[in-house]
């Protein structure tokens, strides 16, 4: 193990933040809210929380992609393992960097007496960029609960990618989206064409790249922006993207059976935010353990969350301060009525400093009167979070 990967390994801990809200009255009814502090360095954490309880992680540190798993809400964690066997990954801007699934996968064997069934770990990631470098979507998954991963593999012909993502779900499917220049046009500036791969064997083999088709509206992605994948249970996959149409940069929900290639535009937000540029901040795309989906998005640089309610969103949840230069916004619910909002307030420049703070919801939106500022970390990253199977809301960020 490299000493980079033992440092974190040592200094990754858990710090419970309580239960205070901004009065300092006490809040009994309200779940807690703990930080998962990582060690300065570790870039664009990407979390999970599987049926059995495990916590499985995904970062960057260096130029490379490293995994571990948690059984005790990010209390302790496994060794880490480096995902990325050979090349170097992009971990720039505040979101780029691997991406993570937990699928389908199979009987563990682990000595002549027990098996264990581990899920399937599929990670994404796009190439780092530097002059020559044909920058293409990369993969691999481990079969072995993280303990090996396979070596990488190219998911599409095209390079020059950027917004990978990737989904999968207990049935072998297994879906990674990006978008590329690829066919180009001259009306939008600073706009992609979507684009999926696909998988029906839990990532051992995937189908050529597919243009997306979606019903009723261009294809076109804002270029820099990173987007959220996620299958739910109802068979269907849903993409959460900053769409370029007519240079208006709002999110939209594209929703498709997971068999079939023609998706469903679904609208989050209308704030009409006319650009001919890209604000370089997609969104967070996330369910809760009851199964309902929550959108977080920056839009006109402040941050918000919606929630897929009765088949449309119709919530638009500010801030409880609502302030300039809010950014990298992710929204998680407990499943029992309440949702989190993890966010930065700061410049997107990398190597800037930029504050974390967080606020605690009811599922209607209703702030709750507990929020907090957890403190100051690099402009280069972002923080995320999950609900713990012990009734707290964990945030894991650099912050301190």
């Amino acid at each position: 193990m490299s000493c980079a990967s033992r440092d974190i390994q040592i200094l990754i801990m858990l710090v419970i933040v309580g239960i205070v809200s901004t009065s300092g009255r006490a809040e009994s009814t309200l779940p807690a809210v703990g930080v998962v502090q990582l060690p300065e360095g570790v870039l664009v954490p990407d979390v999970m929380m599987d049926g059995a309880g495990v916590l499985h992680m995904v970062y960057g540190l260096g130029d490379d992609a490293w995994y571990v798993r948690s059984t005790d809400n990010a209390r302790t964690f496994s060794t880490p393992v480096k995902v990325n066997t050979v090349g170097k990954v992009t971990l720039t801007m505040g979101e780029r960097g691997p991406k993570l699934a937990v699928g389908q996968g199979g009987m563990l064997t682990t000595n002549t007496r027990f098996r264990v069934w581990e899920p399937s770990i599929h990670v994404v990631w796009a190439d780092r960029w530097s002059p020559g470098v044909q920058v293409y979507p990369r993969y691999s998954r481990s079969l072995d609960g993280g303990r090996t991963f396979e070596p990488p593999r190219v998911l599409a012909s095209l390079y020059g990618i950027d917004g990978l993502t990737v989904t999968a779900d207990g049935e072998g499917t297994v879906m990674a989206f990006f978008h590329h220049v690829s066919p180009p046009q001259q009306q939008i500036p600073e706009a992609h064409r979507l684009y999926l791969a696909r998988s029906l064997d839990d990532g051992a083999s995937f189908r050529s790249e597919e243009r997306m088709k979606i019903q009723g509206m261009d294809d076109l992605a804002c270029s820099m922006c990173m987007m959220r994948a996620r299958m739910t249970t109802d068979g269907n996959v849903s993409l959460a993207v900053r769409v370029a149409n007519d240079n208006i940069r709002d999110f939209f929900l594209l929703r498709s059976p997971k068999q079939e290639d023609t998706f469903t535009p679904l609208r989050v937000n209308e704030d009409r935010w006319e650009l001919k540029t890209c604000p370089m901040c997609g969104p967070e795309l996330t369910l809760d353990p009851a199964g309902r989906m929550l959108c977080a998005f920056m839009s006109r640089h402040r941050v918000y969350w919606s929630a897929l309610d009765d088949g449309r969103f119709t919530l638009h949840v500010a801030t409880p301060a609502n302030e300039n230069d809010e950014i990298y916004p992710a929204a998680v619910g407990d499943g029992q009525g309440h949702v989190l909002l993890v966010w930065q307030v700061g410049p997107m420049a990398v190597g800037r400093q930029v504050t974390v703070k967080w606020a605690l919801y009811g599922n209607d939106g209703t702030f709750s009167g507990k929020q907090g500022t957890i403190g100051v970390s690099t402009s280069g990253t972002k923080a995320t979070a999950f609900a713990g199977t012990d009734g707290a809301f964990h945030i894991v960020t650099t912050a301190k």
